[in-house]
């Protein structure tokens, strides 16, 4: 049985305009990678020339579609194979171990994603399928950069607790601060949990390892407003945050955000994404001062309240099983 490390899951590598026909530098995992599109496909493969190591993003172009270093102009296919060495003799055969490292590739919702070690775990679905419903708009808010490890970027989107200290007059908890019970239910895709404060019945979808969605319904429209409501708000209105956290490397990650709405459809799409710049520094301007940068899956280190923490404590032990041995390794 394969013994999975974060190499197994995929991530948000770019935006889908990010990537184009030219080959173009991306990081993930601490690795550096080269990515282009070729046809209806993107390609992307670990930024290495297996001959002298140089880096195909140095200067190297595509050529029907194959990747040619720059440093001695051998070709890659889309499978990684050499299919031309320029300074061969010609009839002798291209040695097998000439090879690039090929990595998985797919687009979706907007983004090219990776995955960098086979077998490839699920891909990552929507939560509601909002992307195909017609009841449903979803929209990409922008990136963000953090200097702070994903896992502590997906901990603090799981946390309901700092809202009214952090967020006072954007996001805080209707019914106040102290956290009333709730459960905490692993799946097979990661963690759901929902906490109802009076006015919002907010559903947390953790898909492991780093992607959060915070699905907010309304069930009472009196009883308090959020930056990202909208104006009349009513009940069973959906706002549903997103946050993909990909992990650049150790301590960087790179927070790709999207906010989602069944309702106020004709209304601009700023009128519920405007807030998120000045939230998400309030966030970042603490997340990036924890230490120790990466998450302790111990749960004997750092301190844990039982309802407050209750999600944190499940993603910490997901975290645990992982093959933290092989997790950074290129």
């Amino acid at each position: 049985m394969t013994k999975l490390s974060l190499r197994h899951y995929w991530h948000p590598l770019a935006t889908s305009n990010e990537v184009s026909e030219a080959p173009a530098r991306f990081f993930m995992l601490g690795e550096q990678l080269v990515a282009y599109r070729w046809g209806d496909e993107v390609r992307i493969f670990k930024d290495l020339c297996i001959h002298r190591g140089a880096a195909f993003t140095a200067g190297g172009t595509v050529r029907d579609g194959n990747i040619v270093c720059p440093y001695h102009g051998w070709a890659y296919d889309g499978s990684g194979a050499c299919v031309h060495i320029p300074s061969l003799q010609p009839g002798q055969p291209i040695p097998e171990k000439a090879r690039a490292t090929a990595y998985q590739a797919r687009e979706a919702y907007g983004l090219v994603w990776v995955c960098l070690a086979a077998p490839a775990m699920p891909f990552p679905v929507w939560p509601d399928d909002a992307w195909n419903r017609d009841d449903y708009r979803v929209v990409f808010v922008k990136a963000y950069d953090w200097k702070a490890s994903a896992g502590r970027v997906v901990e603090n989107a799981m946390d309901m607790s700092h809202f009214n200290f952090v967020h006072t007059g954007y996001t805080e908890l209707a019914d106040g601060p102290v956290i009333k019970p709730y459960e905490v239910t692993r799946t097979e895709r990661g963690l759901n949990y929902a906490y109802d404060d009076g006015h919002l019945l907010r559903d947390y979808v953790v898909e492991f390892p780093f992607l959060v969605h915070d699905r907010k319904s309304v069930v009472n429209a009196a009883g308090g407003k959020t930056w990202s409501d909208g104006d009349n708000a009513k009940s069973g209105d959906v706002t549903l945050l997103s946050f993909l956290a990909a992990p650049i490397d150790e301590v960087r990650t790179r927070i790709y955000v999207f906010v989602g709405r069944n309702h106020s459809l004709d209304r601009e799409d700023s009128a519920f994404t405007a807030g998120f710049d000045i939230v998400m520094e309030q966030d970042q301007r603490i997340v990036e001062t924890q230490r120790p940068e990466q998450i302790p899956t111990a749960i004997s280190e750092e301190l844990h309240l039982r309802f407050p923490d209750a999600g944190a404590v499940q993603y910490r032990r997901m975290l645990r099983d992982l093959d933290k041995a092989e997790a950074f390794v290129p």
